[in-house]
C-alpha cells in the first residue's frame, strides 16, 4: 500500500510529464530571435540551457523539467484535495511562478550567468513570450491532469459472503 505523499508526487510526475509535452511543442512551433538575430524554434532557449545543438536531447532536457517541477507540484498539493478545476487553477498559478524563476534563476545559471541580474534577462528576452505561453499551458495541463489522477477514491467496502441462516 503506498502513501498518499507517494501517490501524490507520482500523480504529479505523470501530470508534469503530460504538461511538458503539450508546452514543448509550443516551444518547438513557435519562433525567437537569437542574441545572434537568427530566427529558430523557441525550444532553442531549452537547447542551449541544456547546452546541446540537438532537438531531441533538448526536448529530454525540457520533459526531465517538467516531470521535476510535477513532483514538486504533488508533494506541495500532497495534503489537499484537488480537483480538476482548482487543480487547473493553481497549474496556471504554478506555471507563472515558475516562468519567473527559471526565466530569471534556472535558465540564466544553465547559460553559466548570474541569476538575477540585467544580463540574465538578457537571456531570456527574446524568448520571454513563449516560455511564458508555454509555462502557463505546462501549468494548465499539470494542474487539471494533477486534479484527475490525485483524486483519493473511497476506499472498496469488503464484499462479505452472507452465512447461510439456520432454519
Amino acid at each position: 500500500m503506498t502513501s498518499p505523499t507517494t501517490k501524490s508526487v507520482e500523480a504529479g510526475a505523470m501530470a508534469g510529464l503530460a504538461g511538458g509535452l503539450v508546452s514543448a511543442g509550443l516551444l518547438q512551433l513557435t519562433r525567437m530571435t537569437t542574441m545572434e538575430g537568427v530566427r529558430q524554434p523557441a525550444m532553442g532557449l531549452v537547447a542551449g540551457a541544456a547546452h546541446t545543438t540537438r532537438t531531441p536531447l533538448a526536448w529530454a532536457a525540457y520533459l526531465m523539467f517538467s516531470v521535476l517541477i510535477g513532483i514538486a507540484f504533488g508533494w506541495l498539493l500532497r495534503r489537499h484535495e484537488v480537483d480538476g478545476g482548482p487543480g487547473l487553477v493553481w497549474g496556471v498559478l504554478y506555471g507563472a511562478a515558475w516562468w519567473i524563476v527559471s526565466g530569471l534563476v534556472v535558465i540564466p545559471a544553465l547559460y553559466c550567468v548570474a541569476p538575477l541580474t540585467p544580463v540574465a534577462v538578457e537571456v531570456i528576452r527574446n524568448a520571454s513570450l513563449p516560455w511564458f505561453a508555454a509555462m502557463l499551458l505546462n501549468g494548465g495541463v499539470l494542474g487539471g491532469m494533477y486534479g484527475m489522477l490525485s483524486r483519493r477514491r473511497p476506499p472498496r467496502a469488503k464484499a462479505t459472503t452472507a452465512a447461510p441462516h439456520a432454519a
